[in-house]
């Protein structure tokens, strides 16, 4: 088990001031502040949103936590398009090549004359705890208010993930799977 680094991921816009997000994670509040906001004269809905996700606030948790994890968050201040949680020890990027034999060239249709080398670590990549996919994001049983919520706005063809709006003064609760299968502490060799 180590320390784990969760980002909460989506857009928040306000008229003036900034947005509060309040967010409780597998029944403990994590996150009471203002959020990463955007001022503009009117707020968007979903449909008009073309930006892209940004890190709105982090909390920690550990990578032994997983399988369906409550949430809730509820705003006030403004709009906050709740996107998905990003969670460090989730993956790792192996994007450059090394030579096998420093004196034979890399050929990249030759495998033999290469290895993989690993360029972000498993502590330092952040991506999704679950299979994204464009049926699932991970999120089940939503409420919004207390009310079975059904939302499923596919903002800008991004695979998988949706923008789910809570304006001022609302609070919507959902399970969040994270998939024991996807905490992987180190690179496979």
């Amino acid at each position: 088990m180590v320390q784990r680094i969760v980002k909460l991921m989506g857009r928040a816009y306000a008229t003036g001031g900034a947005v509060t997000a309040q967010v409780s994670y597998n029944g403990a509040e994590v996150i009471n502040t203002s959020v990463t906001t955007s001022t503009v004269t009117a707020i968007p809905t979903a449909p008009e949103l073309t930006d892209t996700a940004v890190e709105l606030a982090i909390f920690e948790t550990t990578t032994d936590t997983t399988g369906q994890i409550p949430v809730t968050i509820t705003v006030t201040g403004g709009t906050m398009f709740f996107a998905h949680l990003w969670m460090n020890y989730s993956g790792y990027t192996t994007d450059e090549m090394q030579a096998t034999d420093p004196n034979v060239p890399i050929d990249p249709a030759d495998s033999n004359t290469y290895t993989w080398a690993v360029t972000v670590q498993p502590d330092s990549y952040y991506g999704d705890p679950n299979v994204n996919t464009v049926e699932s994001d991970g999120v089940s049983n939503l409420t919004k208010n207390g009310s079975p919520w059904v939302w499923r706005e596919n903002v800008g063809e991004q695979l998988g993930d949706w923008m789910y709006p809570v304006a001022s003064g609302e609070t919507i609760a959902f399970d969040f799977f994270v998939d024991p299968a996807k905490v992987i502490l180190v690179v496979p060799t």
